[in-house]
């Protein structure tokens, strides 16, 4: 259950941060809910094909909520994409640190056979399990508050792949993501979760990252029936 009783940060948009909220989860709850139900239909076609706008919208409603944009949280978003992408575009070229894989045409524009998009999602994903470590962790400087942060996105991945794979986001020259995959994706989510607690050392309380974080996992939960 969404709390939506929050602190009313100063934010750039229009609407104040309750309103905010529930316009999101109205806007989240359906994106993912249709998208679901898209993925067993006849559209289904179009409803893959709408999968950048489905990342974009989710980015766009998390960092609305986040609050005022402070020079940390930029810093962090920043830091986050571009360690998110460039480990993709390594992963994509070398081999290192994912293993042998190489992207379809679903995500959008390339550089280096790497979509753009896929550091947006690096972020998203990344973001989502830090604020969730900060609700089970309220100092950052625990093991426990790093490990939590940098081990949601290796589950979430797990459940990612399957779907994913069948889906032509990605496909593996093995066919199946090797252990190097999961290996590489806490590697990365640790280096991210890292800067997260340098330069957000507050607890951020964002009211949508526990939501969006739950329905990425409903979502592909759900798809493994795909």
């Amino acid at each position: 259950m969404i709390n939506f009783r929050i602190q009313n940060y100063e934010n750039p948009f229009f609407m104040d941060a309750q309103a905010r909220a529930r316009a999101s989860v109205i806007a989240l709850w359906m994106v993912y809910g249709f998208g679901i139900a898209g993925m067993f239909s006849p559209w289904k076609s179009w409803f893959v094909s709408m999968t950048p706008a489905s990342i974009l919208l989710s980015y766009g409603i998390l960092w609305w909520n986040h609050g005022a944009i402070q020079r940390g949280a930029l810093q962090f978003g920043l830091f986050a994409f571009g360690v998110g992408f460039l480990s993709e575009v390594m992963g994509v070229n070398t081999g290192f640190p994912f293993g042998d894989y190489s992207y379809g045409a679903l995500l959008g524009l390339k550089i280096w056979n790497t979509p753009l998009l896929i550091g947006v999602n690096w972020t998203l994903v990344c973001y989502c399990a830090c604020t969730l470590a900060d609700r089970l962790w309220s100092d950052k400087r625990t093991w426990g508050w790093l490990l939590c942060a940098s081990l949601i996105p290796v589950i979430l991945d797990v459940l990612i792949e399957p779907v994913a794979i069948r889906l032509d986001f990605w496909s593996w020259e093995s066919g199946t993501p090797p252990m190097q995959n999961y290996a590489g994706w806490w590697g990365v989510s640790l280096l991210i979760a890292q800067a997260y607690r340098v330069w957000m050392p507050s607890v951020i309380r964002n009211p949508l990252s526990g939501l969006l974080l739950a329905l990425q996992f409903l979502f592909f939960g759900v798809l493994q029936g795909l």
